[in-house]
Parts: C-alpha cells; sequence; structure tokens
C-alpha cells in the first residue's frame, strides 16, 4: 500500500528537482490562503507559477484527487494571481483525465489552470519560462495548453 505513495513522492522529488535547476526561485510546500479559514499547499511554488504533481501508475484514490486539485489550483491562481500548473503521468491517471466528467467538467470551469504530462512540463520549463517567448516550430506545436 505505500508503494504508490512513495512512487508519486518520488515523482514529485523529480518534478521539483527539474524546477530547481531551471528556474531562479522554487519552493516546496508553500501555503496559499484562499479564505479567511482555508488554505491549500500546492507541491512547488516559483515566482510566477503554482504546481501540483500527480503520479499513478496503479488503482488507488490519487485519480479522484485530481478533480479537487484543479479547483483547488484555481482558487490559488485568483489569490495569487502565479500561473497554476498541474502535472501529471502515469497510465490510470490518463485514462481519468480523458473520459472521466467531473473531470473534465472541471478544467472547464477552471481556465487558469493548465494541464501537463511529464514531458510537456519538462519541455516548458528546460525550454523557456514563458509559453509566449518559444517559438511557433517546436514546442508549441506538440503542447496544446499552451497554445492560445
Amino acid at each position: 500500500m505505500s508503494t504508490p505513495n512513495k512512487t508519486g513522492l518520488a515523482f514529485e522529488q523529480r518534478c521539483i528537482s527539474i524546477l530547481k535547476e531551471h528556474r531562479d526561485y522554487v519552493q516546496a510546500q508553500a501555503t496559499v490562503r484562499v479564505s479567511k479559514n482555508k488554505s491549500y499547499k500546492p507541491d512547488a511554488v516559483t515566482d510566477t507559477e503554482l504546481f501540483e504533481f500527480k503520479y499513478q501508475q496503479v488503482e488507488g484514490s490519487v485519480a479522484s484527487k485530481l478533480t479537487q486539485a484543479i479547483i483547488a489550483l484555481q482558487l490559488m491562481f485568483e489569490k495569487t494571481e502565479l500561473k497554476p500548473y498541474l502535472v501529471y503521468d502515469g497510465k490510470k491517471l490518463q485514462r481519468f483525465i480523458e473520459h472521466d466528467p467531473a473531470f473534465i467538467r472541471a478544467l472547464t470551469i477552471c481556465p487558469a489552470v493548465t494541464l501537463f504530462t511529464f514531458e510537456q512540463f519538462y519541455d516548458y520549463v528546460t525550454a523557456s519560462t514563458d509559453c509566449n517567448d518559444r517559438e511557433q516550430e517546436g514546442y508549441v506545436e506538440h503542447t496544446t495548453a499552451c497554445a492560445v
């Protein structure tokens, strides 16, 4: 039972390591107060971004937590104006993201949140600090999250 948690933690640490290597500033486990009685802790924060990292390869509860993560990221954006990203990896999550009606609906009502596969996240972080700085050939071509 602890293996998925350890795998998820390893994924989070890997993503944070990539951020630290390619961003001027990164903080893990910052707190964002969204109301008088409620705060959320994104997995990582840069000077301009909030990140949540989710990984799941086997059955478990992380998939159902993705919808909550999308809404929490939208609320944190509304309080901080830091661009929110949900980064995911794993076959179970991919199927959930493509087919779960509640998750798909959450994406539509949380327009500030960008959904990235791990590969898209890696390209985004290592190529530039801003999607608008990218050449139209290359990254934007295969990442719809930045194409507007």
